[in-house]
Protein backbone atom coordinates (compact mmCIF):
# COMPACT_ATOMS: atom_id res chain seq x y z
CA UNK A 1 0.00 0.00 0.00
CA UNK A 2 2.83 2.36 0.87
CA UNK A 3 4.58 1.55 -2.38
CA UNK A 4 1.36 2.25 -4.32
CA UNK A 5 1.02 5.66 -2.65
CA UNK A 6 4.63 6.47 -3.49
CA UNK A 7 4.05 5.52 -7.13
CA UNK A 8 0.97 7.71 -7.23
CA UNK A 9 2.94 10.63 -5.81
CA UNK A 10 5.68 10.14 -8.39
CA UNK A 11 3.15 10.00 -11.23
CA UNK A 12 1.34 13.04 -9.88
CA UNK A 13 4.62 14.99 -9.99
CA UNK A 14 5.24 14.31 -13.66
CA UNK A 15 4.58 17.16 -16.05
CA UNK A 16 1.50 16.91 -18.29
CA UNK A 17 2.03 15.79 -21.87
CA UNK A 18 0.93 19.14 -23.31
CA UNK A 19 3.56 20.94 -21.20
CA UNK A 20 6.29 18.71 -22.64
CA UNK A 21 5.12 19.20 -26.22
CA UNK A 22 4.73 22.95 -25.87
CA UNK A 23 8.08 23.27 -24.07
CA UNK A 24 9.87 21.42 -26.87
CA UNK A 25 8.10 23.59 -29.46
CA UNK A 26 8.93 26.82 -27.64
CA UNK A 27 12.60 25.91 -27.14
CA UNK A 28 13.01 24.77 -30.75
CA UNK A 29 11.21 27.85 -32.09
CA UNK A 30 13.30 30.19 -29.94
CA UNK A 31 16.58 28.57 -30.97
CA UNK A 32 15.60 28.62 -34.65
CA UNK A 33 14.57 32.28 -34.56
CA UNK A 34 17.72 33.28 -32.67
CA UNK A 35 19.98 31.55 -35.20
CA UNK A 36 17.93 32.90 -38.11
CA UNK A 37 18.02 36.42 -36.68
CA UNK A 38 21.77 36.23 -36.15
CA UNK A 39 22.39 35.03 -39.72
CA UNK A 40 20.06 37.68 -41.17
CA UNK A 41 21.82 40.38 -39.15
CA UNK A 42 25.21 39.17 -40.42
CA UNK A 43 23.95 39.06 -44.02
CA UNK A 44 22.50 42.57 -43.77
CA UNK A 45 25.70 43.95 -42.24
CA UNK A 46 27.77 42.27 -44.96
CA UNK A 47 25.48 43.82 -47.59
CA UNK A 48 25.86 47.23 -45.95
CA UNK A 49 29.66 46.92 -45.99
CA UNK A 50 29.66 45.83 -49.63
CA UNK A 51 27.48 48.78 -50.61
CA UNK A 52 29.68 51.05 -48.52
CA UNK A 53 32.80 49.81 -50.28
CA UNK A 54 31.13 50.36 -53.64
CA UNK A 55 30.40 53.95 -52.64
CA UNK A 56 34.03 54.38 -51.60
CA UNK A 57 35.09 53.01 -54.96
CA UNK A 58 32.80 55.50 -56.72
CA UNK A 59 34.18 58.33 -54.60
CA UNK A 60 37.74 57.22 -55.49
CA UNK A 61 36.89 57.30 -59.21
CA UNK A 62 35.32 60.71 -58.68
CA UNK A 63 38.50 61.99 -56.91
CA UNK A 64 40.81 60.69 -59.60
CA UNK A 65 38.55 62.05 -62.33
CA UNK A 66 38.40 65.61 -60.97
CA UNK A 67 42.12 65.77 -60.09
CA UNK A 68 44.24 67.83 -62.56
CA UNK A 69 47.68 69.35 -62.58
CA UNK A 70 48.89 66.79 -60.06
CA UNK A 71 52.50 67.61 -59.29
CA UNK A 72 54.87 67.70 -56.43
CA UNK A 73 53.79 71.21 -55.56
CA UNK A 74 50.08 71.34 -56.15
CA UNK A 75 46.94 69.46 -56.93
CA UNK A 76 44.04 71.13 -58.66
CA UNK A 77 40.49 69.81 -58.79
CA UNK A 78 38.78 70.49 -62.08
CA UNK A 79 35.44 70.59 -60.21
CA UNK A 80 34.31 69.97 -56.63
CA UNK A 81 33.69 66.48 -55.34
CA UNK A 82 30.17 65.22 -55.85
CA UNK A 83 29.41 65.14 -52.10
CA UNK A 84 29.61 68.56 -50.39
CA UNK A 85 30.56 66.96 -47.06
CA UNK A 86 34.17 66.82 -48.27
CA UNK A 87 34.22 70.61 -47.79
CA UNK A 88 32.76 70.55 -44.24
CA UNK A 89 35.41 70.37 -41.47
CA UNK A 90 35.41 67.04 -39.62
CA UNK A 91 32.31 65.91 -41.45
CA UNK A 92 33.49 62.30 -41.57
CA UNK A 93 34.03 62.41 -45.35
CA UNK A 94 37.70 62.87 -46.27
CA UNK A 95 40.09 62.55 -49.19
CA UNK A 96 43.84 62.84 -49.34
CA UNK A 97 46.51 62.70 -52.09
CA UNK A 98 49.97 61.80 -50.84
CA UNK A 99 53.40 61.08 -52.22
CA UNK A 100 56.32 59.73 -50.29
CA UNK A 101 58.57 62.54 -49.06
CA UNK A 102 56.08 65.30 -49.86
CA UNK A 103 53.35 67.08 -47.88
CA UNK A 104 49.95 65.56 -48.62
CA UNK A 105 47.08 67.39 -50.26
CA UNK A 106 43.87 66.99 -48.22
CA UNK A 107 40.20 67.84 -48.42
CA UNK A 108 38.96 70.84 -46.51
CA UNK A 109 37.04 68.49 -44.22
CA UNK A 110 40.31 67.11 -42.81
CA UNK A 111 41.31 70.60 -41.79
CA UNK A 112 44.74 70.22 -40.15
CA UNK A 113 44.72 66.44 -39.79
CA UNK A 114 46.58 63.98 -42.01
CA UNK A 115 45.56 60.38 -42.68
CA UNK A 116 48.07 57.57 -42.29
CA UNK A 117 49.16 56.18 -45.66
CA UNK A 118 50.75 52.85 -46.55
CA UNK A 119 53.50 53.82 -48.98
CA UNK A 120 54.44 50.18 -49.57
CA UNK A 121 51.38 49.50 -51.70
CA UNK A 122 51.95 48.44 -55.29
CA UNK A 123 50.95 50.69 -58.15
CA UNK A 124 47.41 50.00 -59.29
CA UNK A 125 46.55 48.07 -56.12
CA UNK A 126 43.26 48.87 -54.42
CA UNK A 127 43.32 48.40 -50.64
CA UNK A 128 40.47 48.62 -48.16
CA UNK A 129 41.01 49.07 -44.47
CA UNK A 130 40.13 51.01 -41.35
CA UNK A 131 41.74 54.06 -39.76
CA UNK A 132 41.05 56.63 -37.05
CA UNK A 133 39.54 59.98 -38.01
CA UNK A 134 40.13 63.49 -36.64
CA UNK A 135 37.63 63.01 -33.83
CA UNK A 136 38.65 59.43 -33.07
CA UNK A 137 35.80 58.01 -35.13
CA UNK A 138 36.36 54.82 -37.07
CA UNK A 139 36.81 55.42 -40.80
CA UNK A 140 36.50 53.00 -43.69
CA UNK A 141 39.55 53.71 -45.87
CA UNK A 142 40.15 53.04 -49.57
CA UNK A 143 43.69 53.54 -50.93
CA UNK A 144 44.89 53.40 -54.50
CA UNK A 145 48.45 54.00 -55.80
CA UNK A 146 48.73 55.50 -59.30
CA UNK A 147 51.32 57.27 -61.42
CA UNK A 148 50.85 60.44 -63.47
CA UNK A 149 52.01 60.45 -67.12
CA UNK A 150 55.44 62.04 -67.64
CA UNK A 151 56.17 61.65 -63.89
CA UNK A 152 57.96 58.99 -61.88
CA UNK A 153 56.24 59.94 -58.63
CA UNK A 154 53.71 57.46 -57.15
CA UNK A 155 50.68 59.20 -55.80
CA UNK A 156 48.54 57.56 -53.16
CA UNK A 157 44.90 58.55 -53.40
CA UNK A 158 42.89 57.94 -50.21
CA UNK A 159 39.16 58.25 -49.54
CA UNK A 160 37.77 57.67 -46.02
CA UNK A 161 34.22 57.83 -44.70
CA UNK A 162 32.88 57.51 -41.12
CA UNK A 163 31.45 54.02 -40.52
CA UNK A 164 28.83 55.26 -38.04
CA UNK A 165 26.39 55.32 -40.93
CA UNK A 166 26.78 51.53 -41.22
CA UNK A 167 26.21 51.10 -37.48
CA UNK A 168 23.10 53.27 -37.50
CA UNK A 169 21.54 51.32 -40.35
CA UNK A 170 22.61 47.98 -38.84
CA UNK A 171 21.11 48.83 -35.43
CA UNK A 172 17.89 50.03 -37.08
CA UNK A 173 17.68 46.79 -39.05
CA UNK A 174 18.39 44.72 -35.92
CA UNK A 175 15.59 46.47 -34.03
CA UNK A 176 13.12 45.88 -36.84
CA UNK A 177 14.34 42.29 -37.12
CA UNK A 178 13.93 41.77 -33.37
CA UNK A 179 10.34 43.04 -33.41
CA UNK A 180 9.49 41.01 -36.51
CA UNK A 181 11.00 37.77 -35.19
CA UNK A 182 9.36 38.30 -31.80
CA UNK A 183 5.94 38.66 -33.42
CA UNK A 184 6.71 35.62 -35.57
CA UNK A 185 7.83 33.65 -32.50
CA UNK A 186 4.67 34.52 -30.57
CA UNK A 187 2.61 33.49 -33.59
CA UNK A 188 4.46 30.19 -33.92
CA UNK A 189 4.12 29.44 -30.20
CA UNK A 190 0.40 30.24 -30.37
CA UNK A 191 0.10 27.95 -33.37
CA UNK A 192 1.96 25.23 -31.46
CA UNK A 193 -0.38 25.61 -28.49
CA UNK A 194 -3.39 25.40 -30.75
CA UNK A 195 -1.97 22.38 -32.53
CA UNK A 196 -1.13 20.60 -29.26
CA UNK A 197 -4.51 21.23 -27.65
CA UNK A 198 -6.40 20.25 -30.79
CA UNK A 199 -4.18 17.19 -31.16
CA UNK A 200 -4.69 16.12 -27.55
CA UNK A 201 -8.42 16.83 -27.54
CA UNK A 202 -9.29 13.21 -28.45
CA UNK A 203 -7.43 12.09 -25.31
CA UNK A 204 -9.67 14.39 -23.28
CA UNK A 205 -12.64 12.81 -25.07
CA UNK A 206 -11.37 9.40 -23.96
CA UNK A 207 -11.16 10.67 -20.38
CA UNK A 208 -14.75 11.94 -20.51
CA UNK A 209 -15.93 8.68 -22.08
CA UNK A 210 -14.18 6.62 -19.41
CA UNK A 211 -15.82 8.79 -16.76
CA UNK A 212 -19.22 8.03 -18.27
CA UNK A 213 -18.38 4.33 -18.28
CA UNK A 214 -17.27 4.51 -14.63
CA UNK A 215 -20.50 6.29 -13.57
CA UNK A 216 -22.67 3.93 -15.61
CA UNK A 217 -23.86 6.50 -18.18
CA UNK A 218 -22.29 4.44 -20.97
CA UNK A 219 -21.24 0.81 -21.34
CA UNK A 220 -18.35 1.29 -23.77
CA UNK A 221 -16.19 3.94 -25.34
CA UNK A 222 -17.50 5.37 -28.64
CA UNK A 223 -16.02 4.37 -32.00
CA UNK A 224 -15.66 7.85 -33.53
CA UNK A 225 -12.11 8.62 -32.39
CA UNK A 226 -9.36 9.57 -34.88
CA UNK A 227 -7.57 6.73 -36.62
CA UNK A 228 -4.53 6.98 -34.32
CA UNK A 229 -6.64 6.93 -31.11
CA UNK A 230 -9.30 4.38 -32.03
CA UNK A 231 -7.04 1.31 -31.43
CA UNK A 232 -6.58 2.49 -27.83
CA UNK A 233 -10.35 2.86 -27.43
CA UNK A 234 -10.86 -0.63 -28.88
CA UNK A 235 -8.38 -2.11 -26.40
CA UNK A 236 -10.12 -0.33 -23.51
CA UNK A 237 -13.48 -1.67 -24.68
CA UNK A 238 -11.99 -5.16 -24.80
CA UNK A 239 -10.67 -4.63 -21.26
CA UNK A 240 -14.14 -3.54 -20.13
CA UNK A 241 -15.62 -6.72 -21.61
CA UNK A 242 -13.03 -8.80 -19.81
CA UNK A 243 -13.63 -6.97 -16.54
CA UNK A 244 -17.40 -7.42 -16.85
CA UNK A 245 -16.92 -11.13 -17.37
CA UNK A 246 -14.76 -11.34 -14.23
CA UNK A 247 -17.34 -9.36 -12.22
CA UNK A 248 -20.18 -11.59 -13.41
CA UNK A 249 -18.24 -14.72 -12.53
CA UNK A 250 -17.30 -13.31 -9.13
CA UNK A 251 -20.88 -12.33 -8.32
CA UNK A 252 -22.09 -15.76 -9.38
CA UNK A 253 -19.49 -17.46 -7.21
CA UNK A 254 -20.32 -15.26 -4.22
CA UNK A 255 -24.02 -15.91 -4.69
CA UNK A 256 -23.45 -19.64 -5.02
CA UNK A 257 -21.28 -19.69 -1.93
CA UNK A 258 -23.82 -17.68 0.07
CA UNK A 259 -26.70 -19.91 -0.98
CA UNK A 260 -24.62 -22.99 -0.25
CA UNK A 261 -24.00 -21.68 3.27
CA UNK A 262 -27.54 -20.52 3.92
CA UNK A 263 -29.05 -24.02 4.00
CA UNK A 264 -26.63 -25.57 6.51
CA UNK A 265 -26.78 -22.41 8.64
CA UNK A 266 -30.58 -22.55 8.63
CA UNK A 267 -30.48 -26.22 9.64
CA UNK A 268 -28.10 -25.48 12.51
CA UNK A 269 -30.27 -22.58 13.70
CA UNK A 270 -33.38 -24.72 13.71
CA UNK A 271 -31.64 -27.57 15.50
CA UNK A 272 -30.31 -25.15 18.10
CA UNK A 273 -33.81 -23.77 18.75
CA UNK A 274 -35.31 -27.25 19.09
CA UNK A 275 -32.82 -28.42 21.73
CA UNK A 276 -32.15 -27.07 25.17
CA UNK A 277 -28.84 -26.77 26.91
CA UNK A 278 -25.76 -24.54 27.02
CA UNK A 279 -24.39 -26.03 23.79
CA UNK A 280 -27.58 -25.17 21.92
CA UNK A 281 -27.37 -21.55 23.14
CA UNK A 282 -23.79 -21.28 21.91
CA UNK A 283 -24.61 -22.84 18.54
CA UNK A 284 -27.64 -20.57 18.13
CA UNK A 285 -25.59 -17.49 18.87
CA UNK A 286 -22.75 -18.41 16.52
CA UNK A 287 -25.05 -19.46 13.67
CA UNK A 288 -26.93 -16.20 14.06
CA UNK A 289 -23.63 -14.32 13.66
CA UNK A 290 -22.74 -16.45 10.64
CA UNK A 291 -26.11 -15.63 9.07
CA UNK A 292 -25.56 -11.89 9.58
CA UNK A 293 -22.05 -11.98 8.13
CA UNK A 294 -23.25 -13.84 5.04
CA UNK A 295 -26.00 -11.25 4.51
CA UNK A 296 -23.51 -8.43 5.03
CA UNK A 297 -20.98 -9.66 2.48
CA UNK A 298 -23.72 -10.50 0.00
CA UNK A 299 -24.91 -6.91 0.26
CA UNK A 300 -21.41 -5.53 -0.16
CA UNK A 301 -20.67 -7.74 -3.17
CA UNK A 302 -23.94 -6.70 -4.81
CA UNK A 303 -23.28 -2.99 -4.44
CA UNK A 304 -19.61 -3.07 -5.43
CA UNK A 305 -20.40 -5.07 -8.58
CA UNK A 306 -23.50 -3.16 -9.63
CA UNK A 307 -21.91 -0.14 -11.35
CA UNK A 308 -25.20 1.04 -12.83
CA UNK A 309 -26.65 1.41 -9.32
CA UNK A 310 -23.77 3.70 -8.44
CA UNK A 311 -24.85 6.07 -11.20
CA UNK A 312 -28.58 6.17 -10.39
CA UNK A 313 -30.40 9.27 -9.24
CA UNK A 314 -32.58 9.04 -6.12
CA UNK A 315 -34.61 11.71 -4.36
CA UNK A 316 -33.82 11.42 -0.65
CA UNK A 317 -36.21 13.68 1.29
CA UNK A 318 -39.27 11.40 0.91
CA UNK A 319 -37.19 8.42 2.07
CA UNK A 320 -35.97 10.33 5.13
CA UNK A 321 -39.54 11.29 6.04
CA UNK A 322 -40.72 7.69 5.64
CA UNK A 323 -37.94 6.36 7.85
CA UNK A 324 -38.65 9.06 10.46
CA UNK A 325 -42.39 8.20 10.53
CA UNK A 326 -41.62 4.50 10.98
CA UNK A 327 -39.17 5.17 13.82
CA UNK A 328 -41.61 7.56 15.53
CA UNK A 329 -44.15 4.72 15.66
CA UNK A 330 -41.57 2.29 17.06
CA UNK A 331 -40.16 4.80 19.59
CA UNK A 332 -43.29 6.65 20.69
CA UNK A 333 -41.48 8.41 23.53
CA UNK A 334 -38.97 10.01 21.15
CA UNK A 335 -39.24 12.61 18.41
CA UNK A 336 -37.36 12.02 15.13
CA UNK A 337 -37.35 15.28 13.15
CA UNK A 338 -36.21 15.71 9.53
CA UNK A 339 -34.99 19.17 8.46
CA UNK A 340 -34.54 19.79 4.72
CA UNK A 341 -34.47 23.31 3.23
CA UNK A 342 -34.36 21.83 -0.26
CA UNK A 343 -36.97 19.20 -1.09
CA UNK A 344 -35.22 18.28 -4.36
CA UNK A 345 -32.01 16.83 -2.98
CA UNK A 346 -30.82 13.91 -5.13
CA UNK A 347 -28.44 11.10 -4.23
CA UNK A 348 -26.23 9.81 -7.04
CA UNK A 349 -26.78 6.14 -6.39
CA UNK A 350 -29.28 3.44 -5.57
CA UNK A 351 -32.17 4.41 -3.30
CA UNK A 352 -32.08 1.08 -1.43
CA UNK A 353 -28.44 1.64 -0.53
CA UNK A 354 -29.22 5.18 0.68
CA UNK A 355 -32.10 3.97 2.82
CA UNK A 356 -29.96 1.21 4.30
CA UNK A 357 -27.19 3.66 5.26
CA UNK A 358 -29.44 6.39 6.65
CA UNK A 359 -31.88 3.88 8.16
CA UNK A 360 -29.07 2.28 10.17
CA UNK A 361 -27.84 5.68 11.42
CA UNK A 362 -31.34 6.96 12.30
CA UNK A 363 -32.25 3.69 14.02
CA UNK A 364 -29.06 3.82 16.11
CA UNK A 365 -29.78 7.45 17.04
CA UNK A 366 -33.37 6.64 18.01
CA UNK A 367 -32.20 3.63 20.04
CA UNK A 368 -29.76 5.69 22.12
CA UNK A 369 -31.51 9.08 22.24
CA UNK A 370 -33.28 10.29 25.34
CA UNK A 371 -36.04 12.22 23.59
CA UNK A 372 -34.90 13.92 20.35
CA UNK A 373 -33.21 13.02 17.07
CA UNK A 374 -32.69 15.62 14.34
CA UNK A 375 -31.80 14.75 10.76
CA UNK A 376 -30.57 17.65 8.61
CA UNK A 377 -29.79 17.27 4.92
CA UNK A 378 -28.34 19.80 2.51
CA UNK A 379 -26.09 20.05 -0.54
CA UNK A 380 -22.47 21.23 -0.36
CA UNK A 381 -20.72 21.58 -3.72
CA UNK A 382 -21.27 18.19 -5.41
CA UNK A 383 -21.94 16.33 -2.16
CA UNK A 384 -24.92 15.55 -0.01
CA UNK A 385 -24.47 16.09 3.72
CA UNK A 386 -26.75 14.21 6.11
CA UNK A 387 -26.16 15.27 9.72
CA UNK A 388 -27.84 13.23 12.48
CA UNK A 389 -27.84 14.45 16.09
CA UNK A 390 -29.25 12.79 19.20
CA UNK A 391 -29.37 13.72 22.87
CA UNK A 392 -28.16 10.34 24.11
CA UNK A 393 -25.00 9.42 26.02
CA UNK A 394 -22.77 9.77 22.94
CA UNK A 395 -19.57 7.83 22.27
CA UNK A 396 -16.16 8.50 23.80
CA UNK A 397 -13.57 9.75 21.33
CA UNK A 398 -11.34 6.75 22.01
CA UNK A 399 -14.14 4.32 21.07
CA UNK A 400 -15.43 6.03 17.92
CA UNK A 401 -13.12 4.24 15.54
CA UNK A 402 -13.82 0.88 17.12
CA UNK A 403 -17.58 1.05 16.51
CA UNK A 404 -16.96 0.73 12.76
CA UNK A 405 -15.49 -2.75 13.21
CA UNK A 406 -17.76 -5.58 12.10
CA UNK A 407 -19.75 -7.05 14.99
CA UNK A 408 -18.52 -4.44 17.48
CA UNK A 409 -21.16 -3.51 20.09
CA UNK A 410 -20.56 -1.03 22.91
CA UNK A 411 -23.52 -2.27 24.94
CA UNK A 412 -24.51 -5.94 24.73
CA UNK A 413 -27.81 -5.14 26.48
CA UNK A 414 -29.03 -3.13 23.52
CA UNK A 415 -30.49 -5.17 20.63
CA UNK A 416 -28.51 -5.33 17.41
CA UNK A 417 -25.85 -7.21 15.52
CA UNK A 418 -23.05 -4.65 15.61
CA UNK A 419 -22.96 -4.57 11.80
CA UNK A 420 -24.93 -1.34 11.21
CA UNK A 421 -22.10 1.21 11.27
CA UNK A 422 -19.78 -1.20 9.48
CA UNK A 423 -22.30 -1.55 6.65
CA UNK A 424 -22.74 2.24 6.48
CA UNK A 425 -18.98 2.78 6.28
CA UNK A 426 -18.55 0.13 3.57
CA UNK A 427 -21.46 1.39 1.45
CA UNK A 428 -20.48 5.06 1.73
CA UNK A 429 -16.89 4.18 0.82
CA UNK A 430 -18.09 2.40 -2.33
CA UNK A 431 -19.79 5.63 -3.41
CA UNK A 432 -16.69 7.70 -2.63
CA UNK A 433 -18.26 9.21 0.48
CA UNK A 434 -17.40 9.08 4.16
CA UNK A 435 -18.90 8.95 7.64
CA UNK A 436 -17.58 10.80 10.69
CA UNK A 437 -18.58 10.86 14.35
CA UNK A 438 -18.43 13.77 16.75
CA UNK A 439 -20.02 15.49 19.73
CA UNK A 440 -23.49 17.00 19.44
CA UNK A 441 -22.59 20.58 20.25
CA UNK A 442 -26.23 21.77 20.10
CA UNK A 443 -27.20 20.31 23.46
CA UNK A 444 -25.86 20.95 26.95
CA UNK A 445 -27.76 18.46 29.10
CA UNK A 446 -25.83 15.39 27.89
CA UNK A 447 -23.02 14.38 25.64
CA UNK A 448 -25.04 13.44 22.57
CA UNK A 449 -23.68 12.07 19.28
CA UNK A 450 -23.21 13.85 15.99
CA UNK A 451 -22.99 11.72 12.81
CA UNK A 452 -22.08 13.26 9.45
CA UNK A 453 -22.61 11.23 6.28
CA UNK A 454 -21.24 12.59 2.99
CA UNK A 455 -22.48 11.09 -0.28
CA UNK A 456 -22.24 12.11 -3.95
CA UNK A 457 -24.98 14.29 -5.45
CA UNK A 458 -25.90 15.32 -9.00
Amino acid sequence: MQQTDENQNVNAGKRPLWVRLVSISVIWTALTLIVAGYLLSLAFRDSLERNFDQRLSSLMDNLIGVSSNVSATEVDLARPMADPRFDQPYSGWYWQISAEGMAPFTSRSLWDVVLDVNFDAEVGAVNYGYTVGPEDQELRLLERAITIPESDIIYFFSVAVDTSEIEVQAVRFDNILLVGLSVLGVGLIAASLLQVFLGLKPLGHIKESLGKVRTGEADYLPTDFPKEIQPLANELNALLDHNNEIVVRSRTQVGNLAHALKTPIAVLRNEARMNDGPMSVTVAKQTENMHKYVEHYLKRARVSANTKALSGHSSIVPSLNNIARALNKIHEDKNIEVIANDQNLVFKGDLNDFEEMVGNLMENAAKWANSLVTVECFKQDNWLKIEIRDDGPGIEKEAREAVFARGQRLDEKKPGSGLGLSIVKDLSGLYGGEITLGDNDRITTSDGLFVSLKLPSV
